[in-house]
């Protein structure tokens, strides 16, 4: 299965409208997609590791998840509930900055299609808090900035351990 990565920025006044224009499309030209905010993406290697991860889970038949796209957040996230999963990553009123992933797709005619601009900076871990994934401040603070993705790497992988 192909899937490409992007980040963009864009208005989510409606996270739920989002979701289901961004959906209708997907249905549209027979993809999958992932939306999340993308303060809890911590560099593009954190959300290609949810990205295989997620595709490893579907191939093996050990997904939670109804879709590619919210197994992929769960491992994103960290999270063993898709639920605590879209509460942890999922699009927010308040969200400007989102992580993409289009399965079987273009990312760049989606952003087109929700009138977003390509940004793929947004996917930096710079400036982010890891204690948006559930990591303490005590963890957080273990390492130097510049490593805050490995923890975050860790959290992806560690979750397939605590099935």
């Amino acid at each position: 299965m192909t899937y490409d990565i992007a980040g963009a920025r864009g208005r989510v006044s409606d996270p739920q409208g989002v979701v289901d224009r961004a959906q209708a499309w997907a249905a549209e030209h027979r993809a999958e997609i992932l939306l999340a905010d993308a303060s809890v993406v911590f560099g593009r290697d954190h959300l290609e590791s949810a990205v295989r991860h997620a595709l490893r889970s579907r191939a093996s038949g050990t997904g939670v998840a109804r879709d590619l796209g919210l197994e992929t957040l769960r491992y994103l996230c960290g999270q063993r509930q898709v639920s605590e999963a879209i509460r942890t990553g999922g699009l927010k009123a308040t969200t400007e900055a989102v992580a993409v992933v289009v399965f079987e797709a273009s990312p760049d005619e989606l952003l087109t299609y929700l009138d977003w601009t390509r940004d793929d900076s947004v996917l930096a871990s710079g400036g982010k808090s890891l204690r948006a994934l559930g990591i303490p401040r005590t963890e957080e603070t273990s390492l130097p900035p510049e490593r805050a993705a490995d923890l975050a790497l860790e959290r992806t992988a560690l979750l397939d351990l605590d099935k």
